[in-house]
């Protein structure tokens, strides 16, 4: 079936919701159905639009139906201005949710956050709500990818910056503490019942695996990490330790700093060279000294 759509204008959402024929064009101005009919004629396709608000998608059989009944030409005139101003405010709004979103995550876990309480809390209606996200499971991916790409931004600077791989992996580390000290356990559990998120989730590991070996040949040749280790293996266990840690029970009297220099950091002190082994040393030592400082102030 073919599906067509126009980037052209202000577009609220990226679902596309199926317009079964002249029932619902009935309910569609003529001004939006002329814009229809001038967009088609210029090819203009791609997955999601928007009319005056009312977000559509029309199958082929539904837009000739709709473009058949047309007699007025007249084109009501865009300004490319203001689709770029209105794009802009829906990807700020966007954003807003989501940081909101990711915020409510963590704290409270995913079951116990409702749309209902995230529109309350942003003072946003529910309906705005599920024209930028179709179902809570979007917007957890959504949260989920909105990190991700923040974590890839700043590996991809530091690369640029020619860091070396113990820097950019210790970055991280600084980065995965702070984030386990702000989330809940009950994110973790809660996975397991969104299938769509746990999905997207098992996609990702696999895609860890095969960066996060590519990762590390770097590291090999930079002299930092051992040559005589096998790197698959070395990749799934620090992702499957991380993985059980955070998901048992067993380690609830321990802070994450603890479980971590315990469990991870250690795997990677054996995967080390002398050089490497020099760097991780460094940095523990300046991040104890920071703990000391943090609980003095």
């Amino acid at each position: 079936m073919q599906i067509y759509a126009f980037p052209m204008l202000p577009c609220h959402t990226q679902m596309e919701f199926s317009v079964h024929y002249s029932e619902m064009f009935a309910k569609i101005n003529e001004n939006a159905i002329q814009t229809a009919r001038f967009m088609h004629e210029k090819s203009y396709i791609c997955h999601s639009f928007c009319f005056f608000g009312v977000p559509l998608s029309f199958t082929e059989k539904a837009l000739a139906q709709a473009l058949a009944s047309i007699k007025d030409s007249t084109i009501p005139h865009i300004s490319p201005m203001q689709t770029a101003a209105d794009t802009h405010s829906n990807t700020s709004v966007r954003q807003r949710v989501i940081e909101y979103a990711t915020q409510l995550f963590f704290e409270k876990g995913i079951r116990d956050v409702t749309m209902d309480a995230i529109s309350q809390g942003l003072k946003m209606s529910k309906r705005t709500l599920y024209q930028l996200f179709a179902d809570k499971e979007q917007l957890i991916i959504a949260c989920a990818e909105a990190g991700l790409a923040r974590s890839k931004e700043q590996t991809l600077k530091m690369v640029e910056e020619h860091r070396d791989i113990i820097e950019i992996i210790l970055t991280h580390v600084d980065a995965h503490l702070s984030m386990l000290e702000k989330m809940s356990q009950k994110y973790v559990f809660d996975i397991e019942h969104y299938p769509t998120v746990k999905t997207y989730f098992e996609h990702l590991k696999h895609e860890f695996y095969t960066e996060g070996v590519n990762f590390l040949k770097q590291g090999v040749e930079e002299g930092s990490l051992r040559d005589d280790i096998n790197l698959e293996i070395a990749i799934r266990y620090a992702f499957h330790n991380n993985h059980g840690v955070t998901r048992s029970d067993d380690f609830n009297d321990f802070s994450p700093e603890e479980v971590f220099f315990n469990t991870s950091f250690t795997h990677l002190r054996g995967c080390c060279t002398q050089k490497g082994l020099e760097a991780l040393d460094q940095y523990y030592t300046k991040y104890k000294n920071r703990l000391k400082k943090e609980k003095k102030d």
